[in-house]
């Protein structure tokens, strides 16, 4: 399987139209972003789909999974607990930490939060595939 980056990504890439464009930066197994989640990835009226904010914590977790690795991690199981809505409109720090890892997975936590306030929190198991350049 090769695997490359692609600026279509949904996650961090800026090309993609219906992205996330997540700006993420990752250094020794954490990763971190800032992003105000737009009307297109609305669930309810006024609150972001739950899907959205699973699919910005697993980004920012493989992106720390690859911080720690040097490795591309696929994710192979994700748990997410939905605290408190996120909102359209408002900027959220997405974060994320290693908090164990192998020649085979990693395993990472992870949050969306506010003002100090946890809204959702994660975690996941990525299979390690080959190196890569996060």
């Amino acid at each position: 399987m090769d695997l490359k980056f692609s600026d279509m990504c949904f996650g961090c890439g800026k090309k993609n139209e219906c992205g996330l464009k997540l700006d993420i930066s990752h250094s020794s197994g954490k990763a971190e972003a800032k992003t105000v989640f737009r009307e297109i990835f609305q669930g309810w009226n006024g609150i972001v789909h739950g899907g959205i904010i699973t699919a910005a914590i697993d980004e920012v977790m493989a992106y720390a999974v690859g911080s720690a690795t040097g490795k591309t991690g696929v994710t192979a199981e994700l748990t997410i607990r939905f605290k408190k809505p996120v909102k359209i409109g408002e900027e959220y720090e997405i974060g994320a930490e290693v908090v164990e890892f192998n020649r085979r997975k990693a395993v990472a936590k992870g949050y969306v939060k506010r003002k100090g306030k946890i809204h959702a929190e994660g975690k996941g198991t990525y299979v390690l595939l080959k190196e890569v350049k996060v």
